[in-house]
């Protein structure tokens, strides 16, 4: 006879979530004198248990949901709409396996909570549908299609995957999907609707409701799951209306679907992507924030990605219907942004975090002012010199003296450092075409520009605590014709776009920080039949290879390290590089990393008494954050920012990458816990010797990388460009990298302020550059060439919608 089922409550943990709460362990022989687990709500006696571990040892050819799908016909496992509760099961079968009890089969490893999607660049990639435009009326009203034949799934599934960023949820529970077409037919978008979380904060603490009373009135919130407005869709106010719409359509269908009446909306909104402000249109409206935990096989994992919650009320007594009281506070507009005021001076991070910051607070001294005249009255001669360093590249003087000129434009005030923009602002309409075919067409020895490059970076740099950093940038493009563009993953927009990308390296030492090389990344499309003509406009060898953005850092990395013109034995790079271990092979011997990684990457620890379960089958990143008294925690400064200290919490342990556990497999893994509560995970194969203050340096040198896009782009013009050869990208990155390295030089000379900003550098520059003449003559001249350029961009549209309409076929003839 099996036990009663019962229902078992959990309540969240006051340091890291939820956890599930388990009695004494249960032996393999006899059982029923011990108490029964409770997981995933389920009472579990010995003999259940039992019952789940012959099963696994039966049918281990089903796979994990396979198996997951049979216990639930065994036990008669039901929600409350008939459906299999697979996922619960396939929970309680990982933790049962977690306490040793079973040995599932290998599962696939997912990504982790939180993380963003990227599509793989090696998909083909399909081209999007014509663009929609236009008012919104061209569109109303819109279609409401709910998803329900298999096909319909599919598209749904299909459109999120390839266009959300979170991608495509596994829905579980009581759930409605949508795809949302414009009057005419076009599809816009799609929707997802899911019951709500159970442990939501600011949403407790606004409905004021204790466990019973959410567990009877749970059932009236749902969650927006999912909201996307497709990436050729671009009509103005089209998401605060769907918004709007989608409420109605969803207080009807709920009703009809599960009986019950949808009293309270919810959804979370990531803001560091998006800015909520279709939500507040729609009469949403923002109460609190989540504390950064995702619930991954029925357990919540904390990956550190606050998001805003924001809820739409359709029954403003909900707080009066759930207690019973009619003297309870309606669901106004007043009430919920009182709420969220009360929200706002609530505290998430720990008292001990922030007393032990401000004890290691030092501030900075007031910087000193010691500039003058003198120091900078020589500086634009400095200029010529420094462009001088690299007049062995080029044959002839004309290029020695564009390239001079080039550096002076990317330095200059020009608020757009194009070609075009440069040249009309310094010289005048003359220079323009010179300019172009000085990137784009004229001779130059690479080889010999980037060597002249590395060595005076590296005499000005070096230093044996140096670094390399590895990261991928992204650069948004609108049209098609660009080298290396197609649709992918856009770090600049959060989203897949049409982009290029490249891989770049950036050498960071106490002397400063510096981009040293960049590779552009060429999609696996682009070596497609359908793209010859195309490669051949752009330029590209044809020894160039498909080769992954990994394989692209390696050789720049190699090639770098073997110069032996920079000091230091470090190399960091972020997760998508950190994932790939043939990378990480492949790094100069003789160099240590330490590379990020995802939290569900399995190692094997070492050594850890008290953890049999660990020590035989490993465990994820996120198991050892959960195990209790496994990690040493200790609070580290990681250095002095610009807003004051950064100071976050380090955890270390010894593991192997495999489960054989050689020696040649054991690496350092590094946990950082933020003062945001966002944690990181990364690999190292330092020495065992290797003290934790090491590695505290150098995962705070990873930051600088994003320190040198963040400046390039800004003050020297590292995505103004608007060429599309495969040389004119490489030439335009070689030479921003070599006018912020002039700007270091600039900087290290001036080190009597050391509080000398690289835009403050390039200001002081500019007073040296000749002044643009701005009489009658020159803007005269200004304007004819401005007519003459449109004129001729005219002249070459007409003549390509002549050719386009020269295909079209005459419409037949009503009769």
């Amino acid at each position: 006879m099996h036990r009663p089922i019962t229902t078992a409550t959990l309540y969240p943990c006051a340091v890291f979530g939820l956890r599930l709460v388990f009695s004494a362990s249960l032996s393999r022989a006899g059982s029923e004198k011990q108490p029964p687990w409770v997981i995933r709500g389920r009472t579990l006696c010995a003999e259940e248990v039992e019952r789940a571990r012959e099963l696994v040892s039966q049918g281990d050819e089903l796979g994990r949901w396979g198996l997951a799908k049979e216990l639930c016909r065994r036990w008669q496992w039901r929600c409350a709409n008939g459906q299999w509760k697979q996922r619960s099961a396939l929970a309680v079968l990982v933790e049962l396996e977690r306490r040793g009890q079973l040995r599932l089969p290998t599962g696939q490893t997912g990504r982790a909570p939180g993380e963003v999607r990227r599509q793989s660049p090696s998909g083909a990639q399909r081209p999007w549908p014509a663009p929609v435009r236009g008012v919104l009326d061209r569109s109303r009203p819109l279609r409401w299609e709910r998803v329900e034949s298999v096909a319909q799934h599919r598209q749904w599934k299909e459109l999120l995957e390839r266009y959300h960023y979170l991608g495509a949820p596994g829905l579980v529970g009581a759930h409605l999907k949508y795809l949302v077409s414009g009057c005419q037919g076009e599809l816009l978008g799609a929707v997802g609707w899911q019951s709500a979380v159970k442990d939501l904060g600011c949403r407790d603490r606004l409905l004021g409701w204790d466990a019973s009373q959410r567990a009877r009135g749970l059932e009236h919130v749902v969650n927006g799951v999912r909201f996307l407005i497709l990436p050729w869709v671009r009509v103005e106010h089209l998401a605060s209306v769907m918004l709007s719409e989608s409420v109605r359509v969803l207080q009807r269908d709920w009703s009809r679907r599960y009986g019950t009446k949808v009293w309270l909306v919810e959804s979370f909104i990531d803001r560091s992507r998006f800015s909520g402000a279709s939500y507040r249109a729609a009469n949403w409206v923002p109460i609190g924030w989540t504390r950064g935990f995702a619930k991954r096989q029925g357990r919540f994992v904390h990956h550190g990605q606050r998001k805003e919650v924001s809820v739409y009320v359709m029954e403003k007594r909900m707080r009066r219907r759930v207690h019973g009281d009619v003297q309870q506070p309606l669901l106004t507009r007043a009430f919920l942004l009182a709420q969220r005021a009360v929200e706002r001076k609530r505290t998430f991070a720990r008292r001990e975090r922030m007393q032990e910051i401000q004890d290691q607070w030092e501030a900075k001294i007031p910087p000193a002012w010691d500039l003058n005249p003198e120091d900078l009255r020589h500086v634009g001669q400095e200029l010529k010199e420094f462009a001088a360093l690299f007049g062995a590249a080029f044959s002839r003087v004309e290029t020695r003296e564009l390239c001079e000129f080039y550096l002076r434009g990317l330095l200059s005030h020009t608020e757009r450092k194009n070609v075009e923009a440069m040249a009309l602002e310094l010289r005048g309409p003359e220079a323009v075409r010179s300019l172009q075919r000085f990137v784009s067409e004229y001779q130059c020895d690479e080889e010999t520009l980037r060597q002249a490059h590395w060595k005076e970076a590296g005499a000005s740099l070096t230093d044996p605590q140096g670094v390399w950093c590895v990261d991928a940038s992204e650069f948004p493009k609108k049209g098609q014709e660009s080298v290396g563009v197609a649709p992918q993953y856009c770090g600049a927009l959060g989203q897949t776009a049409n982009c290029q990308s490249g891989v770049f390296v950036c050498y960071v030492s106490p002397k400063g920080h510096a981009l040293i090389e960049s590779r552009l990344y060429l999609p696996q499309c682009w070596f497609g039949a359908g793209y010859e003509k195309r490669r051949q406009q752009c330029q590209i060898p044809a020894d160039i290879t498909f080769q992954t953005k990994p394989q692209l850092a390696g050789e720049i990395v190699r090639g770098v390290v073997r110069s032996g013109l920079f000091g230091g034995q470090w190399i960091t790079c972020d997760c998508s590089f950190g994932s790939h271990e043939a990378f990480l092979e492949d790094l100069p011997s003789g160099y240590c990393y330490l590379a990020e990684i995802a939290c569900t990457r399995r190692v094997w620890p070492k050594a850890v008494p008290g953890h049999p379960e660990l020590e035989s089958g490993g465990g994820t990143g996120e198991d050892l954050l959960w195990e209790k008294g496994l990690l040493t925690w200790e609070t580290k400064r990681v250095c002095e920012g610009e807003k004051g200290p950064l100071v976050a919490g380090f955890a270390r342990l010894r593991v192997s990458v495999s489960a054989e556990r050689t020696p040649e497999s054991e690496r350092w893994l590094l946990l950082r816990n933020d003062p945001n509560e966002k944690i990181k995970y990364a690999l190292s194969h330092a020495p065992a010797t290797c003290e934790i203050n090491e590695l505290v340096r150098v995962s705070g040198a990873r930051w600088p990388i994003e320190r040198c896009f963040q400046e390039d782009k800004g003050e020297v013009g590292l995505d103004h460009y608007e060429h599309r050869s495969w040389t004119a990208w490489h030439r335009h990155m070689r030479l921003s990298f070599l006018a912020q390295l002039f700007l270091v030089r600039l900087r290290l000379r001036l080190k009597k302020t050391s509080a000398l900003t690289l835009p403050q550098a390039r200001r002081l520059l500019e007073w040296s550059f000749p002044h643009p003449r701005r009489d009658l003559d020159y803007v005269l001249a200004l304007v004819k060439y401005h007519q003459a350029r449109n004129d001729c961009a005219y002249r070459s549209h007409r003549k390509r919608r002549r050719q386009e309409f020269a295909g079209w076929k005459p419409l037949a003839s009503s009769a």
